[in-house]
């Protein structure tokens, strides 16, 4: 098993499913705020760390 988090939902999925991701044809901007840098959002966002099987 593996842990999925997208837009701060995180779901268990089996080993056995397949996972496609892709690049969408448009893009957009980003707000920057001051109090959060990239990669403590990213650590946030993928629960990078954390171990919530338990």
């Amino acid at each position: 098993n593996f842990i999925c988090a997208l837009d701060s939902r995180k779901e268990v999925v089996d080993k056995k499913i397949l996972l496609a991701v892709r690049r969408e044809s448009f893009n957009f901007n980003l707000v920057r705020l001051n109090e959060n840098n990239f990669l403590q959002t990213l650590r946030e966002k993928l629960s990078w760390g954390l171990d919530t099987r338990n």
